[in-house]
């Protein structure tokens, strides 16, 4: 197994934690310590690369309004790069947009249908607006497209576990994780289960605001 390298990818996981708090966050790894080439680095072109770290910059620093603004220019400018629609559903996660983050991220996969990242990431989407059965759908064609990814796999583990199906989960996590980080991811999903509400059998759960 392997975790994404080239792009970032939204873990369902950890943004289901952080759901409980004031405000959404953009749920990326801890290690994602890009430098701000404004504070003294080198200038670059303005290439999709270097629009997205730029938006990536302002975001951090809580610029959203002016991280919106290059986003709409990249999406003129740069439809298909994938960090365009990526680093767009984190800005709009961070300001607790999670329904236009799953329309920007649609947006994306009109133009690269099937692109497994934007599947995954518009799972966690629809997972934090409390569609399970969208975001298991997502997650499952992300995971299908691309089943040597870490951090879909441990998606699909997450649905699977939300939906109470924690041996197919238990399976799928102890692909990418240690026994006993699977058992505590399974206690994690246990927990957060209580808060959702079945009204057709597991693949119909839906979280209660």
């Amino acid at each position: 197994m392997r975790a994404s390298k080239s792009h970032r990818s939204l873990r369902a996981l950890a943004c289901l934690m952080l759901a409980s708090g004031a405000s959404l966050l953009g749920c990326q790894s801890a290690q994602d310590t890009d430098k701000d080439w404004f504070d003294g680095g080198p200038m670059k072109p303005a290439t999709a690369e270097t629009m997205q770290l730029t938006v990536r910059v302002l975001a951090a620093k809580g610029q959203t309004a002016q991280a919106g603004f290059l986003l709409n220019r990249m999406l003129v400018e740069h439809p298909d790069h994938l960090g365009t629609y990526t680093e767009g559903a984190e800005v709009l996660l961070i300001e607790g947009r999670v329904d236009d983050a799953i329309g920007w991220l649609s947006r994306g996969l009109e133009r690269m249908p099937g692109q497994p990242l934007l599947l995954n990431d518009r799972g966690v989407c629809h997972l934090l607006a409390a569609n399970l059965d969208r975001a298991s759908r997502d997650f499952d064609a992300a995971y299908a497209a691309d089943p040597r990814d870490a951090d879909f796999v441990s998606n699909v583990a997450l649905a699977r576990a939300l939906q109470g199906r924690d041996e197919e989960a238990l399976q799928l996590w102890n692909l990418v994780v240690s026994p006993q980080e699977a058992a505590s991811n399974l206690r994690i999903a246990t927990a957060a289960r209580q808060k959702f509400a079945s009204t057709a059998g597991p693949e119909n759960v839906v979280i209660r605001r």
